[in-house]
Formats: structure tokens, sequence, C-alpha cells
């Protein structure tokens, strides 16, 4: 196999690997999506609901510095994300890191991956849909909202999502655009609105209500996750090895930029450190617009809130056919629809578990997961990039190698800032996983034909 000229973490296409092994969604999935649906899945899988709390969060930790705390943290992250972009111009399978470890480190190792993922989604994907549900209360109707009516908006909500999911991929991926560009004209009339603010600031440092920089460094960070979604669905990519490193790098840059200028806005406009704050663009946007200007922040959180979950449903059953692919789970679980290529099983039991976690509030014991869990993909899919570029014959360049550390550092610094209880519950999760993969594996042996 021909290493790759100058090595490095570039974009640059290298049409030297697939998917990690033959499975059974090869010649199933259609290849639909280009870029503008990748850009736009991965842009709804980062700026979810976070952004809408994070501006407040950060400041009331920072203050005035915190618009440079979050660009700094978003630079920080980068190489995590080129790190990301390098091992998707390897792979175009589905999966995504499931994928990449698999290669790395074998199937028991990659269930393990994409159990978590599955784990921590399902849990940030259901506790949306409860945050979507009060703030779309907030502006339909604050007075009447009741646990009736909070009920009704996550079961519709969730019965729109899942619509929307059992149809083509490529529709899917249509209809996140039009929330992308639908939430991005609010925000970026805001922050228009802001830029007098912002430059009239200049060098004003407002105090923190309660200092403390590594706390509104993990906060950052965390609003910066949720890039690498996208990659599961490389195996329904027209281009993968070309337009995913693409989309990945090109939003998340302009995410960066973004979210740090909607920190300095609202700290500019509407920042008061003695006051909590649980809707800062919203109350950002009533200082520059009135009662008109905080109704629309609402309802943009609330469509970015949709357009969030309607992606992690996609992630959700995407990651199911990887782990059915890797003998974890059972085989009906990947059985995929000859007529439109979308694996209606897996969006079915998805939308199942979605809607128990999200009524019944169990989302709240698997969130402590979404931090330690988030951070092990990271590290995981870091330490196999140089073991599947070794095995591929790949040769890697010094600044690649800087990429790489520099990738292992920052993850490395927020598992340092992380608690206790993520990680006792990842235990618990990883014990639970090894369980079902083995387990269903005996199963299938069993059960497999000797034709087979």
């Amino acid at each position: 196999m021909r290493a790759v000229a100058g090595g490095g973490l570039s974009c640059e296409r290298v049409p030297v690997m697939t998917s990690a092994a033959p499975s059974p969604d090869v010649g199933r999935l259609r290849r639909s999506v280009g870029i503008g649906g990748l850009a736009a899945m991965v842009l709804n899988g980062i700026v979810g609901a976070g952004i809408f709390a994070m501006p407040a969060a950060v400041a009331a930790k920072s203050g005035g510095w915190a618009p440079l705390i979050v660009m700094m943290v978003g630079l920080a992250m980068l190489p995590v994300v080129m790190v990301f972009a390098r091992l998707a111009t390897l792979f175009d399978g589905t999966g995504g890191p499931i994928l990449y470890v698999e290669r790395a480190f074998g199937g028991a190792a990659a269930f393990q991956i994409g159990w978590m993922q599955c784990l921590s989604t399902a849990a940030a994907a259901a506790a949306n849909a409860n945050v979507l549900a009060d703030y779309a209360l907030r502006w339909w109707a604050p007075i009447a909202a009741g646990p009736i009516a909070h009920a009704g908006v996550v079961v519709v909500a969730l019965c729109l999502i899942f619509a929307i999911n059992l149809t083509a991929t490529s529709v899917v991926a249509r209809a996140l655009g039009l929330v992308s560009i639908l939430k991005l004209l609010p925000l970026g009339l805001v922050l228009l609105l802001a830029l007098p603010a912002i430059a009239a600031n200049g060098g004003v440092i407002a105090p923190a209500a309660q200092w403390s920089l590594a706390q509104a460094i993990l906060l950052s960070a965390y609003s910066f996750s949720g890039f690498e979604g996208a990659m599961t669905v490389a195996g329904e990519a027209r281009d993968p090895k070309r337009d995913m490193p693409r989309a990945v790098i090109g939003v998340y840059l302009a995410v960066s930029l973004l979210y740090a200028l909607l920190v300095w806005g609202y700290v500019a406009t509407a920042y008061v450190p003695a006051k909590s704050d649980t809707a800062p663009l919203s109350t950002m946007a009533g200082a520059l617009l009135g009662g008109t200007g905080a109704a629309l922040m609402l309802a943009t959180a609330t469509l970015s809130i949709f357009g969030n979950v309607t992606n992690n449903m996609l992630f959700l059953s995407r990651r199911l056919l990887a782990l059915e692919t890797l003998g974890g789970l059972p085989r009906w679980i990947g059985r995929i629809s000859p007529t439109d290529a979308v694996p209606r099983h897996a969006v079915v039991a998805i939308m199942a578990v979605l809607l128990a976690l999200a009524l019944s509030g169990g989302f709240a014991a698997l969130a402590v997961l979404s931090v330690a869990s988030r951070l092990i993909v990271y590290l995981g899919c870091i330490a196999a990039l140089p073991v599947i570029e070794r095995r591929e014959g790949l040769s890697r360049s010094a600044r690649g190698n800087a990429v790489i550390a520099a990738a292992a550092i920052a993850c490395v610094g927020l598992i340092s800032g992380s608690e206790a209880a993520s990680w006792q519950a990842m235990v618990i999760a990883v014990v639970a996983g090894a369980m079902i993969y083995f387990a269903n594996r005996q199963w299938r042996a069993r059960t497999t034909a000797p034709s087979d």
C-alpha cells in the first residue's frame, strides 16, 4: 500500500482504505448525502442546547475574560478535530469512531466505544427533548405550562423527529440544512446588532460572579463537542473521504468564532455578575430588540434543539448498525429497508428508548456518562490513528505527530477536571457492554446455520 507523500493531518483524500470490514449495510445504504448535508449534520451536532446557556455559565466563572477563554478552548480542541478529520479521510463506512477503533484495536474495544456513545447520546437526546419542551412552553404558553403539557410537547417533538428519521437520509440531511439556516439567521442578526456594543466594550473586563478558570474551561470545552457524530453516517455520504474532513473542520472553525462572538456580545450587552441567567441569549436579544427579540431567541433555541435531537436519532440508529456488524447486537437490528435504504428497526428501537428516557427522567442516571464516555471516545480515536497509519504503511510528518500529541494533551487535561462520578458510571457501563457483546456473539454463533 502506497504511503501518502508528506504525511501530516491534512484534509487531502487518501484513496487507500474503506470501511473496517465487510458489513451487512454494504450495497444497501445509499450514498446520497453531499458536503452540504454533512455540514448541516456537523453544525446540528455541535450547536444544540448548549450555546443557549453557555454564555452566562462561562461568564459567571470568568467575567469579561469569557470570550477569550471560549476562543482559546476552541483552538485547544482543534487538534482533536484534526485527528478525526484525518481518520475521516481513511474510512468510508458506517460507524465513525466504531470503525476507527475496530481497525486499530479489534471488535471488543470498538463495541465498547459505540456502546458508550449510544448511552451518552441517548441520555443527551432525551434530556434535550425535555429542554426543548421547556423552551417551547416558555415561548408559547408560559402561564399554562404544566407536567401534562410538558410531556405532550416531548411526545409530539419526538414523534416529528421519528417521522423525519423514517425517511431517506438525503431527506433528513435537507431537513437539517433548513434547520441550520433558520437558527443561524436569528443568531447572526443578534450578533450583528451587538457589534457596536462589542466595539464599545473594548478592553473593559467585567467581574466574575465566582471566579473559576477550570470551570470556565470545562464549560467551554463541552460546548464544542458533538462534531464527531456526523462521521457515523460516512457510509451514506457521496464522497466521505473528501467531503467529511472539509465539513468537520470548516464548520468547527466557524462555530468557534460564532461562540466567542456570542459570548462577547452577551458580556457587552446583558451580563450582570450577581444575577443568575438561564437563557442568556434570550436576555441578550431582549436587550437589543425588546420582547420580540427575546421571543425570537426562545423560538430559535427550540428549533436548534429540535435539529440536535433529530441529528442524534440519526446517529444513534447508524451506530446500532455498526454494533450489529461487530456481532454484538441481534441481527434484526441491522436490517435495512430495500425501498428507501432506511434501517427502520434501528430507528424504531431508538425512538422507544428516547421516549422511555425522556418521559421517565431516566436520562438523568445516564447523564453522568456524557463527559467520561466522550473523552474516552476521543482518546480511543487519537490512539487509533497512529496504529492504523503504521499498519497501512502511511507516513506521518512531525506536524502530524505534534497534532496527535496536542490532541491527547487536550483530552487528558479535560479528564483531570472531570468528576469521579462520571468515571464510576463509565466502569459500570463498560461491564454491561462487555456482557452484552459477548453474550450476543455466543448466541449468534450457536444460531448460525452451517451453510452461513
